[in-house]
């Protein structure tokens, strides 16, 4: 447990394109998870962040590990694993992750997907349905909702804490925001949700720049900062 910890305080990364057992690291002192992938998990620029199991575990990926999973194993295969157990909620860090055909990769870097906002442009999605089950970061924190039909619905914290009751599981929810669709699956950064079409509230990444004096306005030229200097 105490390599493998030294490793990721290090933030020292490696991809390995064979088994996890050829590791320079010793990993086997970390939890383990184990299971069949439901759906992977995209994000709303159409890469891929993770995956969640049929248990609704949510498995976190670094970058480079992410790019090496749609190799190693497909939604209703079964995978396994190790990394960093949630203590109560159902998420993992992994930092390995092996397939049902023999090959396995793993990832000791320290950077993690964050799930935050994302700056996107591009047509938006429309999206609703019934709510399967909460969409968490890797630090536990509530930032959307996956629905039962694997659509990813996210949200800036901020944003997702005002909006909490409407993302409970077996909620119906309404939301529209750019994203993207493709091999990967279905994901959004909501930039409007809410019940139905008719009840939508407009929310704000967490991140936004505040509005500044509208057009035609004597301080629209300014920029607050420059006039301390």
């Amino acid at each position: 447990m105490s390599a493998a910890a030294s490793a990721l305080g290090a933030g020292y990364a490696s991809a390995a394109s064979g088994p996890t057992a050829d590791s320079v690291y010793d990993l086997s002192g970390l939890p383990t998870f184990s299971g069949v992938v439901s759906q992977y998990l995209p994000s709303p620029n159409g890469k891929l962040s993770g995956f969640v199991l049929s248990d609704g575990t949510e498995v976190f990926l670094s970058r480079q590990l992410a790019e090496t999973l749609p190799k190693l194993v497909k939604p209703g295969e079964r995978v396994s694993g190790s990394g960093l157990k949630g203590k109560s909620l159902p998420i993992f860090r992994a930092v390995a992750v092996s397939g049902p055909h023999g090959q396995g990769s793993d990832d000791t870097a320290i950077t993690m997907p964050q799930h935050g906002p994302e700056m996107l442009a591009g047509p938006d999605l429309v999206v609703s349905g019934v709510v399967g089950q909460q969409l968490y970061n890797v630090r536990g924190l509530l930032v959307g909702a996956i629905l039962k039909d694997h659509t990813v619905v996210s949200l800036s914290t901020g944003a997702a804490a005002k909006v909490a009751s409407w993302l409970s599981p077996g909620s119906k929810i309404y939301a529209v925001g750019p994203g993207a669709a493709g091999d990967l699956g279905k994901a959004l950064s909501a930039r409007e949700i809410g019940p139905s079409a008719d009840h939508l509230v407009t929310v704000v990444a967490d991140d936004a720049p505040e509005a500044g004096n509208p057009p035609g306005s004597p301080g629209y030229d300014v920029i607050p900062a420059s006039e301390s200097h």
